[in-house]
């Protein structure tokens, strides 16, 4: 996107609030929020946005967009307040005249409460709304009257359709997260949603990437835009709020997707690290990385798109508050997230957009202190990186992983136990047959492994080795030792010959079926009459006769 400076004196490093037009209610409730100097996105914002021009901004994750867009619509609001009329309420459908849209539930519900912190001392009412929650709360809210609502795409036009909302007075329209709300299937939503509002709105586009064929489609619905560009060729940069912070750059490792997990767990538990957020692909691979973590007391929330509203909140409180020391997510938690507590960033999985790369790294650091990205590469992995590093222009040398084979699940080996007949006690040789199966050379190595040794563990897929076969009460001599008696076939070979065949080998005789009543006497009765309460079709067939 090429960048149209506005006023070249906005980038001034001394131009305050009260310099960029913001009301003086505004600038004492961003006090409150310990907010006193605009940042670069800011001071390059306002002074357009508050004209009412449209504006398209791209700037780097934590760097202020959220009150970029906050601050005109709320002096907006201050100063075009609805008409009053003595004695009645004003109507809700004229009050409502800005509107947010956010890919995301979270990003709704924080972006509703910095609304609600700025307007603290003034009239103006913020509320959000969003999917997988009560509709029925949220309806009262809107008839109640709100001056700014935010809220997903879904959910405002489900309430729009329902008649329960109304867009004719909405004189400002935000598009956060611009790039996601229209390459993820909510370009049709976000039409129709703002076919609903007067053609006279203003239209915000904010940012932390803008791919060309996302860019195409603003061009379409802008109105000579102010544009601005505040990244620039560092588009994958590790930034936050600008806070006091340590960046500790970003790595990369090499590792196959099976020791993935293991590299992850020795990452968190070995590097002593805390406010660790995972980013995976899928939702099921959320769980097995959580689940590998919490094998080693690891405190572990998680967070993607199968979960309630409330079990999603309950993890980022969690974690916020130091509760869990990592959060795994997939990329509904990598936009717009404002998370103070997240120190690292792992990306377990390479993203399938590139543009997702800058979202999920910029999740570090937010909240000052430490920030540090680490990616692992695998086989699968390999193409998708290319795509990150070359649209992002990402430029990174693979480094050895730290050691993590003392994290590794141990596997059971492959060679077969061993398989031996004894006769049973009282009997000759040959004429009964009793397998008894022992680990064989394999088994018993992952059985040292997983038990230690002397002490043998059960067969299965958590790496034990088999458990012996217990000796019966009471035996003596071959039986409390057993052995396979000279020429007795093994188990394989008794599988292979056969019922008969294996009878005949270990001495047994078959048993003559005793024939059942019914079918010795199916024939006899073939003709004869159906007794008296019996149904047909009971055994006994009704003939002509």
């Amino acid at each position: 996107m090429s960048e149209r400076r506005t006023d070249d004196s906005t980038d001034a490093a001394d131009l305050g609030f009260d310099a960029l037009g913001v009301p003086p209610v505004l600038v004492r409730s961003l006090a409150a929020m310990d907010v006193t100097d605009p940042t670069r996105a800011q001071r390059r914002t306002l002074p357009p946005a508050m004209e009412g021009r449209d504006v398209a901004v791209v700037a780097s994750t934590g760097t202020g967009k959220t009150l970029a867009y906050l601050l005109p619509l709320a002096a907006r609001l201050l100063a075009e307040a609805p008409p009053r009329v003595r004695g009645r309420p004003v109507d809700p459908r004229r009050r409502l005249r800005a509107l947010v849209l956010c890919p995301t539930r979270e990003l709704a519900q924080q972006v509703a409460k910095d609304a609600q912190q700025l307007f603290r001392g003034t009239v103006l009412r913020a509320g959000a709304v969003y999917g997988k929650s009560a509709l029925a709360p949220q309806r009262e809210m809107v008839r109640e009257g709100l001056d700014l609502l935010v809220g997903t795409p879904g959910r405002v036009k489900e309430l729009c359709e329902a008649d329960a909302l109304s867009l004719a007075f909405v004189k400002q329209v935000v598009l956060d997260e611009a790039d996601r709300m229209l390459d993820m299937g909510f370009l049709p939503q976000a039409k129709e949603i703002l076919s609903r509002a007067p053609e006279s709105r203003q239209l915000l586009f904010l940012t932390a990437t803008m791919p060309r064929p996302v860019e195409t489609v603003v061009e379409e619905m802008l109105k000579s835009p102010a544009r601005i560009d505040l990244v620039g060729k560092e588009r994958s940069a590790v930034t936050g709020t600008p806070a006091p912070r340590t960046d500790k750059g970003q790595h990369l490792h090499d590792v196959s997707d099976e020791d993935k997990a293991a590299l992850t767990v020795a990452l968190v538990k070995d590097g002593k690290r805390k406010g660790v957020m995972v980013f995976v692909r899928t939702r099921r691979r959320a769980g097995w990385v959580a689940e590998a973590l919490r094998r080693h007391d690891i405190r572990t929330v998680v967070v993607h798109g199968d979960r309630s509203q409330r079990q999603r909140t309950e993890s980022l409180a969690a974690f916020a508050a130091g509760k869990a020391d990592v959060l795994v997510a997939t990329d509904v938690a990598a936009r717009g997230l404002h998370v103070p507590a997240v120190r690292t960033v792992i990306n377990y999985d390479v993203p399938l957009l590139p543009e997702e790369y800058v979202h999920r790294v910029g999740r570090a650091g937010h909240g000052g202190g430490s920030a540090e990205a680490i990616t692992l590469r695998g086989p699968a992995d390999v193409e998708r990186w290319h795509a990150v590093a070359r649209t992002m222009r990402v430029d990174i040398a693979p480094t050895p992983a730290p050691g993590f084979a003392a994290y590794r699940r141990v596997k059971v080996g492959v060679a077969p136990d061993v398989e031996r007949a004894v006769p049973a006690r009282g009997g000759k040789p040959g004429t009964r047959v009793v397998l008894v199966r022992t680990p064989g050379a394999a088994g018993a190595a992952a059985g040292a492994r997983a038990g230690g040794p002397g002490k043998p563990g059960k067969a299965g897929k958590s790496g034990k080795a088999a458990r012996p076969a217990k000796a019966r009460p009471g035996a003596k001599g071959p039986e409390a030792a057993p052995t396979r008696a000279p020429g007795a076939p093994s188990a394989g070979a008794l599988i292979r010959m056969g019922n008969a065949a294996a009878m005949r080998a270990t001495g047994k005789k078959k048993k003559k079926r005793r024939p059942n009543d019914s079918m010795a006497m199916r024939g006899s009765d073939r003709g004869r009459a159906i007794p008296k309460g019996q149904r047909p079709g009971g055994g006994v067939r009704r003939t002509g006769g």
